[in-house]
């Protein structure tokens, strides 16, 4: 039985765990929380920090693991050290530091030649300023590295919006670069692949619905993608070949893309699975591959299987309240029991603030469908979306 060590511990990474122990896995879960949710599903737990690489290495070692899983970006970084350390399945540092920086990930890119927006890697409000008149409005100001979640983005419409959007972004680097990016308008796609010996295998494609609000976040996400096969296709070809460049050679990755009316251009990548329900319940119900097991297989050396993948219906959608103070829920144990519900539930709790869209961990709560195809996968969304009831107090 093979020991599979998961960087991270959260409420919605319990299926993961389970998948895993499903899988016939051995599990050890590493969280700084002393109280992570899934630290009671693994077979071992350690109260570590995920970015504190040489603890983590020090379990690793001493626990005796046949492999490392990061789930979300914090913990790339560590899951390449320790197996670089240990001699593990892994990806290289470099191949982690240009899928957590921007500037870093479009340089590849742009050396590749992919199709991306024009961008500049700026640290300092002039130099913003000066960047915005050489892309020209409007634009997009984000982190080079913020870890994810859309932490820090925003779309500028004009000058004024500079010194706003520069302070929004601020908060959220984490190491004194941002980036400024030709807005790009068009329909924004993620996509799931998974790589085996450099190998991309691409999973799951989604369409996003994003309200006219200036920091972009998404309301849902449709599987899947509805484009003609034609884009898909020139998809499929520009994220292989993004993920290549990146060198994700083993493993999961989530790029996301903008269909404009010039083609496909890239937004950026991720070297993991999608985050929440995406790694571990969304591309299975829409293609059958079990990603959790998959992934712990290849980490830890053992044969992986692609299945005959299927292209069923899903949705992730997001509840959208006005902004407020929540005060009551109701229908949720309802909408639950609902048929095609995967899973459905509240990122905030009664008596919090609602209705702030800054990034995407301000999102109020989540439903995830599924169906035989997309439409009957949204006709449930809609269905539970409407039946949900936020009540708010506005503030």
């Amino acid at each position: 039985m093979k020991k599979i060590m998961v960087l991270s511990g959260g409420q919605y990474s319990k299926p993961v765990f389970r998948k895993l122990a499903d899988a016939g896995f051995t599990t050890v879960c590493v969280d700084r929380d002393p109280r992570a949710p899934c630290g009671a599903l693994a077979d071992a737990f350690y109260p570590v920090d995920i970015t504190n690489r040489e603890g983590v290495c020090a379990v690793a070692r001493n626990t005796h693991v046949d492999g490392i899983m990061a789930i979300n970006d914090f913990g790339t970084r560590t899951a390449s050290y320790v197996a670089e350390e240990l001699g593990l399945v892994g990806l290289p540092m470099a191949t982690v530091d240009a899928a957590n920086d921007k500037g870093r990930m479009r340089e590849v890119w742009f050396r590749q030649g992919l199709a991306q927006p024009k961008y500049r890697v700026f640290e300092t409000l002039e130099e913003l300023t000066e960047a915005t008149e050489q892309i020209g409005f409007p634009c997009v100001v984000k982190p080079t590295e913020s870890g994810g979640g859309g932490r820090g983005v925003s779309v500028l419409r004009s000058p004024d919006d500079i010194a706003w959007a520069y302070q929004f972004a601020r908060p959220y680097v984490r190491n004194d670069r941002f980036i400024v990016e030709e807005f790009m308008d068009g329909t924004e796609m993620t996509i799931e692949s998974f790589s085996s010996d450099g190998e991309v295998t691409i999973l799951a494609m989604s369409d996003k619905v994003k309200p006219d609000l200036r920091t972009r976040v998404a309301t849902s996400l449709n599987y899947p993608a509805t484009f003609p096969e034609e884009i898909l296709t020139q998809v499929r070809h520009l994220v292989t070949a993004a993920v290549q460049a990146i060198g994700v050679r083993t493993g999961m990755a989530h790029t996301e893309v903008i269909v404009t009316n010039n083609g496909p251009k890239l937004v950026e990548l991720g070297a993991r699975g999608g985050g929440g329900h995406i790694f571990h319940t969304i591309i299975e119900a829409v293609s059958g591959f079990n990603a959790p097991a998959q992934t712990a297989r290849i980490l830890t050396g053992m044969p992986i299987t692609i299945p005959e993948l299927t292209g069923n219906g899903a949705v992730y959608r997001f509840f959208t309240p006005p902004r407020g103070i929540l005060r009551e829920v109701h229908n949720l144990e309802a909408v639950a029991c609902l048929e095609g519900v995967l899973d459905i539930g509240l990122t905030k709790n009664i008596g919090d603030l609602v209705g702030d869209f800054e990034n995407s961990l301000q999102r109020t709560g989540f439903v995830v469908t599924k169906g035989q195809t997309r439409e009957a996968a949204i006709a449930v969304a809609d269905r539970a979306e409407s039946t949900i009831k936020l009540i708010v107090e506005p503030c």
